[in-house]
């Protein structure tokens, strides 16, 4: 039977760790004492003010005819579309008190929810408008409307911007989807998808000049503009002003490049006063390089050893451009690093016992926290599944640290194909077998989202609550 960790033991893991590490262990990041239901919350009360703005406005007696439904339609769609826009912005402003609370895994698929559904609505905006607009005694037809975007394009004062704004939306959620981004490399998707805030910007201007709720009523326009201040300013704190003062204040550069195997390096980055940045095992930051090819991309990869306030170690495997040019990478090379981010730490422990399941270049944020959670003897156990021997990364230093740990190290070889489903090491069988006691373990788990995804189905058939499992998601 599961037992839930007791806080007198949190307690001492905690006074173990501030001791074992010493004087040098950097401060730990602050914990929110926020709730995802929390972040709901908010984004219900903004949903339920704009509605009592548009029905305050006379929006709900437009229900009387069918024209006047479709203009509702299309006020209706321009405001919960804007406000899922910056919704989609404010997840992704790197705020601590979001990612720290529902982690950057769940934040990026909210993000792409929230993304998704504003295109649409935008888009039934746009439609459902022009409809109304142009219809007389009838509905308008499908030409009508064509005819009547154009017009509106280039005939209405901030048409043409409003139009840029809903293409720019278009084009963004085009190349978000999966098999999309199987064609572009990283950097491309990435600059594509900067252009969402030159459409937010084309339509803030545009409902502020034309929208009629706004159009005067001062208050509406100010709560408004108050909406777009709580997305973009946590965005202007977080993405910039906290990145540019911490590379300022530490001051990151190469110190060590070593290979550990052919097509994996390690990155040793030290800089100043390390000693205060505030970084967990497990966590990952944005690289990038100040190189006249690299300062404009930025990569993520974890840490791979535990933080000890003079040097980061990354390690990086050789599968994209961004990642063999950080590798080639020389000694004295300055960085920009913005982090350090993610909650694949001992933060989230809920259970005594804890189960390390690595696949691939997935083992680097492992590694760290293999290093540094506290455990006793027997307590924590490590599943290092790669294709060969040869794929192994850290192989020697593991070994040290099972030793060190009194911790089980399991290095699992073979290809996907090479096992048959009963002893498959990664199936409910195969986990339980060699781990009887897993449901008492929280499980760390990183690698492929194939061999993810296949850890995921086992754990869910043997019963294993979704608290214990602890993971985050790295692809784009």
């Amino acid at each position: 039977m599961a037992v839930a960790v007791s806080t007198r033991f949190k307690e001492a893991v905690s006074r173990k760790s501030r001791k074992e590490a010493g004087p040098l262990t950097p401060p730990l990041p602050r914990r929110w004492s926020l709730t995802p239901s929390d972040l709901y919350l908010l984004i219900g009360g903004a949903a339920v003010v704009i509605g009592g703005m548009w029905v305050r406005h006379g929006g709900a007696s437009l229900f009387v005819d069918p024209i006047g439904a479709i203009a509702a339609v299309g006020q209706l769609t321009a405001l919960y579309g804007t406000l899922l826009a910056l919704v989609g912005i404010l997840l992704m402003s790197r705020a601590p008190w979001i990612d720290q609370v529902v982690g950057s895994d769940e934040v990026a698929r909210l993000h792409r929810l929230a993304g998704f559904a504003s295109v649409w609505l935008l888009v039934v905006h746009a439609l459902a408008s022009t409809a109304a607009f142009v219809s007389g005694d009838s509905i308008a037809t499908p030409g009508q409307i064509l005819d009547g975007i154009v017009d509106f394009t280039l005939r209405q004062d901030g048409g043409l911007g409003a139009t840029v704004a809903i293409g720019l939306f278009m084009l963004v959620a085009l190349v978000s989807i999966r098999a999309a981004r199987s064609f572009l490399a990283y950097e491309t998707w990435y600059g594509i998808h900067l252009y969402v805030y030159l459409a937010v910007a084309l339509g803030f201007t545009h409902q502020i000049a034309l929208g009629s709720d706004f159009v005067g009523d001062e208050l509406a326009r100010n709560t408004w503009i108050g909406l777009y201040a709580i997305a973009f300013l946590p965005l202007v704190l977080f993405r910039f002003i906290a990145p540019i003062y911490r590379n300022l204040r530490h001051q990151y550069y190469v110190d060590e490049v070593v290979m550990e195997r052919p097509g994996v390096v390690s990155l040793w980055v030290a800089g100043r006063s390390l000693e205060k940045l505030p970084v967990r095992a497990g966590q990952w930051f944005g690289i990038r390089a100040l190189t006249a090819d690299g300062w404009w991309r930025s990569n993520p990869f974890s840490i791979s050893a535990g933080p000890d306030a003079r040097r980061l170690r990354f390690t990086i495997e050789a599968v994209g451009d961004g990642s063999r040019r950080l590798q080639r990478l020389l000694p004295g090379t300055r960085l920009f690093l913005e982090g350090p981010y993610g909650l694949l730490t001992g933060a989230v422990r809920t259970r005594e016992k804890v189960l390390l399941i690595a696949g691939g270049i997935g083992i680097t944020p492992l590694r760290a926290l293999l290093e540094v959670l506290p455990a006793r003897r027997g307590d924590l156990a490590l599943m290092y599944r790669v294709p060969s021997k040869d794929s192994l990364v850290f192989k020697r230093e593991l070994q040290r640290l099972a030793d060190a740990r009194n911790a089980e190290v399991a290095f699992v070889t073979g290809s996907r194909d090479s096992y048959t489903f009963r002893d498959d090491p990664l199936s409910s069988a195969g986990l339980k077998s060699s781990y009887p006691d897993i449901l008492e373990r929280d499980i760390y788990l990183c690698g492929s989202p194939r061999m993810m995804a296949k850890v995921e189905e086992s754990l869910k058939e043997l019963g294993m609550p979704k608290v214990q499992v602890h993971l985050e998601r790295f692809g784009w």
